[in-house]
């Protein structure tokens, strides 16, 4: 039996944040995102270079855990960079709080982790050319 149903690609992930205007600034002023979309709850689409979209909503009240690589769920979000020591000098100019030294990347190449403002884990990876 075929399968009918056939994944296309990642449409986006979305970040609940306390304060949805703020974290879209700087999404789109260190990140390089543009604002695509704004809606009334409020939530922001933000659309990069390649046209992925990230959805920015508004958090609600439950407890958030704290969160590792290793906490079940997702760990983090990986961004596509094509020079990452130009990378990390631009995010040092914005004072970003890092969360590992430059390291090498599983299936190759090289990752560092970060956090944004509301600490959410996010990742620049430079993948060797091979990949």
């Amino acid at each position: 039996m075929t399968n009918p149903f056939k994944i296309r690609g990642l449409d986006h992930p979305a970040v609940a944040a306390n304060n949805v205007d703020e974290l879209a600034d700087w999404y789109c002023t260190v990140l390089g995102y543009e604002r695509h979309f704004r809606d009334d709850r409020p939530i922001w689409l933000l659309k990069a270079e390649d046209g992925t979209i990230l959805e920015i909503l508004p958090k609600d009240n439950n407890p958030r855990p704290v969160r590792t690589n290793l906490t079940p769920g997702w760990s983090h979000v990986a961004f596509k960079v094509d020079d990452i020591e130009a990378a990390i000098e631009h995010l040092d100019s914005h004072h970003i709080k890092w969360s590992s030294v430059l390291s090498p990347a599983t299936g190759g190449g090289r990752v560092r982790t970060f956090f944004d403002p509301e600490g959410n884990v996010l990742q620049i990876l430079q993948r060797d050319a091979n990949l």
